[in-house]
């Protein structure tokens, strides 16, 4: 017997609907874990936002490289004129590679030079915070709490079996 126009319409409704269900799931692949996944989501953004907002980030007179110069070996604890001795090795470097390019020292001292930037630049950051330990407090918990909601969605929460009793056994 021929199936209806009616009827094979429906059945493709139905076997769109299943490739769709089987296509979009919830958060890693779990049935219902979307909206928990970004209900953390929000809660951990809006907790990393207030403590953020709380830290105060400002720079020391003197870095590692610079300070060395000022404070030991060279210095002899006098402050130090000036803090340009960091970019020595990479104008060297750089003279070494545009004389002629092939040669290791070249590469080695702009390498060398590069590190001793970023060194001098990141030594020199120092972070400050002035909270209440309860504030302190409550956004590390908004973030703890939006990140395990977070790993919370990527379970599967559908049920795959009885219970266990008291024994840790399955009721069956």
């Amino acid at each position: 017997m021929a199936e209806s126009p009616r009827q094979q319409f429906d059945q493709d409704i139905d076997n769109v609907r299943s490739l769709h269900e089987g296509l979009v799931r919830g958060a890693g692949g779990t049935p219902g874990g979307t909206w928990l996944f970004f209900t953390g989501l929000v809660l951990a953004a809006a907790g990393l936002w207030f403590f953020l907002g709380n830290v105060h980030v400002m720079t020391n007179a003197f870095g590692m490289v610079s300070g060395l110069f000022s404070r030991g070996a060279f210095g002899g604890g006098q402050a130090a004129v000036s803090t340009g001795i960091v970019f020595v090795p990479i104008f060297l470097g750089l003279v070494l590679l545009f004389y002629d390019a092939r040669w290791k020292w070249g590469w080695a001292l702009f390498y060398v030079g590069l590190a001793v930037i970023v060194i001098e630049i990141l030594s020199r950051i120092q972070f400050h915070m002035d909270i209440r330990t309860s504030n302190l407090l409550l956004m590390l918990g908004m973030i703890a709490a939006g990140i395990g909601m977070m790993l919370r969605s990527f379970r599967d929460l559908s049920p795959a079996g009885p219970p266990p009793d008291a024994g840790g056994r399955n009721k069956a």
